[in-house]
């Protein structure tokens, strides 16, 4: 039997960033994952912005979590040599007289995170633009994370599917015998996987489906990325991500024709120039009720959880995976 400190169930956005803070502390752990093709953080669009949403809003925390966020994906970047975490401004269109009106109320209070658009936007390209830049927006390319996380973790790393049968809980530990491993903690990171495990399916998901494009656009070299309600970010080699749609219903990650008419319609308002789509994609975000993340112990037992990341995932789970990390005992 391998003892380690932690077992971490899922080896998406959160796992992996936990196995990471494990680490940087000196604790042992591995990694169990069904290594599934489809996940929401496969799909995730990575994006980190300081101002969200249709009432634009500060996003929770930005202050500090951005900072952790940087200086954690850039130690990672030193440690596995690979380059996933990009800078990238971000411009924002203002679609309505009432956003224009909501922004000049809150100019003010957002500061530096917001300016004019330099260089402004090609008009030839965007054919209506009223708006503002982010500069300290960034985007993470985040199955380039965890492709080479998984490949520095090495033998840490185990392919399975990890079922309640599977885990053997008592006081002093938790163990998988089938996968010979016994450890201190267990700790799901399941994504909305999660709803269907009896362990974890009382958390109070709220999630959304979420399909994206990937685009080819001769011609065209805007180099940020831009929202007007949807978003377009640079996915390199000639390539741009478009999306995302919002379903409350449907929790597959099959991709539709009615999405796939939705963000055309969308991409079509937005850019001036004839694209080609190559591949869309379709996953479930884990939003929890009140879109904030979920992490901690069952009552003091030793299995836990670190979910409900949601579309900001990538600027969270540093700064929370750090606290659990911080939080489990020795």
């Amino acid at each position: 039997m391998h003892q380690v400190s932690v077992i971490v169930v899922g080896a998406g956005l959160a796992g992996t960033t936990l196995a990471w803070q494990l680490r940087r502390r000196g604790r042992s752990f591995a990694l169990v994952d069904k290594a599934e093709a489809v996940t929401s953080s496969r799909v995730a669009a990575g994006l980190m912005t300081p101002i969200t949403g249709k009432r634009l809003t500060k996003t929770w925390r930005y202050d500090d979590l951005f900072p952790t966020a940087v200086a954690f994906y850039r130690a990672v970047e030193s440690e596995t040599g690979a380059s996933f975490f990009h800078p990238r401004a971000l411009v924002r269109i203002l679609r309505s007289d009432r956003e224009r009106s909501s922004f000049q109320r809150k100019r003010a209070e957002f500061g530096d995170l917001v300016r004019e658009p330099a260089p402004p936007l090609n008009p030839a390209w965007f054919p209506v633009f009223d708006g503002f830049e982010m500069p300290t927006a960034a985007q993470l390319d985040v199955p380039k994370y965890l492709d080479a996380s998984r490949a520095y973790f090495g033998e840490h790393c185990f392919e399975a599917d990890v079922a309640p049968d599977d885990i053997a809980v008592s006081a002093d530990g938790v163990t998988l015998p089938r996968l010979g491993l016994r450890a201190d903690y267990l700790i799901f990171c399941q994504g909305f996987a999660a709803s269907q495990n009896p362990l974890t399916g009382d958390l109070p998901f709220r999630a959304a489906k979420g399909e994206i494009l990937t685009v080819r656009i001769d011609g065209f070299d805007e180099r940020r990325t831009v929202n007007n309600g949807h978003w377009l970010t640079p996915a390199g080699h000639g390539l741009w991500r478009f999306g995302a749609t919002y379903s409350w219903s449907d929790f597959s990650n099959t991709p539709t024709a009615e999405a796939r008419i939705e963000l055309e319609i969308g991409l079509k308002t937005m850019v001036n120039r004839p694209f080609e789509v190559v591949d869309q994609q379709a996953a479930v975000r884990p939003i929890l009720a009140g879109q904030k993340p979920w992490i901690g112990l069952a009552n003091g037992s030793r299995v836990g959880v670190f979910n409900g990341l949601g579309s900001k995932g990538s600027l969270m789970a540093p700064h929370f995976a750090g606290e659990l990390a911080d939080g489990l005992g020795d």
